[in-house]
């Protein structure tokens, strides 16, 4: 009785590392994945930039400025098609268009009352990782699954 204690016991922490080995995959999915060269923005010279980022149904207005190690952003999000949520990353990029490292910068909520009419913005100040050279966006988002 004790061996069979004792194999299903391992059997279960064999499962759980597993499990915490998938999901710590999933939450680095994004970084080392390359970035096209149309959906980049490269730091300006002069540590300030602006301008539209659309890439499918995700339009972002936004703007950047670096001081010190860190990036201060902020922007619009348009996204043209209904949701049940949306979350807006930031992703840095190195000079090459890999992925050094993303942030969420903006979170809809789930079915938030009157999304439509609420005010997609963001503001954050990140610290920049090292070997940063541009930033560029990604989302995720759940399509509305019904209207009520």
């Amino acid at each position: 009785m004790k061996k069979i204690l004792h194999v299903l016991l391992n059997k279960k922490t064999v499962l759980y590392l597993l499990l915490l080995i998938a999901f710590g995959l999933v939450g680095c999915a994004g970084v080392g994945r390359f970035v096209p060269a149309d959906e980049r923005i490269l730091f300006d010279e002069k540590g300030a930039g602006q301008g539209s980022f659309s890439r499918n149904a995700l339009t972002v207005a936004y703007s950047y400025r670096l001081a010190e190690g860190s990036i201060t952003v902020g922007g619009d999000v348009d996204y043209s098609w209904a949701v049940d949520s949306l979350d807006v990353h930031l992703l840095f990029l190195d000079a090459a268009g890999t992925v050094l490292q993303w942030k969420m910068v903006y979170s809809s909520g789930y079915r938030v009352a009157d999304s439509w009419r609420t005010e997609r913005t963001f503001q954050q100040t990140l610290a920049v990782p090292p070997g940063a050279a541009g930033i560029s966006f990604g989302y995720s988002a759940q399509p509305r699954t019904s209207y009520r």
